[in-house]
């Protein structure tokens, strides 16, 4: 086996038990503190922003415009289909350039 797919199984064994070790955790805690919930609820918007803000500041402009389309896009479509158009917007826009 090569070192890039023991990389990507021993990768997918971590996510796999980081995912099922939360999931265990709260049902042997059973309810979260009030302070853990919120700080849980904060992340996915900590995460895009850590995603989009430095796009946005020195990102190219398909980079940019790819952002505003999908931000448009993620009102009306899936995840899939939109982060989809995004991808195919930015790869034809650079083949334009």
């Amino acid at each position: 086996m090569s070192d890039i797919w023991l990389i990507v199984l021993l990768a997918g064994i971590l996510t796999y038990l980081t995912r099922i070790g939360g999931h265990l955790l709260i049902k042997i805690v059973g309810t979260l503190p009030p302070r853990l919930e919120a700080a849980l609820d904060a992340v996915p918007a900590a995460v895009l922003t850590t995603i989009f803000a430095p796009v946005m500041v020195s990102g190219d402009w398909p980079e940019r415009g790819a952002l505003v389309l999908c931000g448009i896009l993620a009102f009306r479509f899936p995840l899939i289909g939109t982060v989809a158009i995004g991808a195919g917007f930015v790869a034809i826009a650079r083949a334009i350039l």
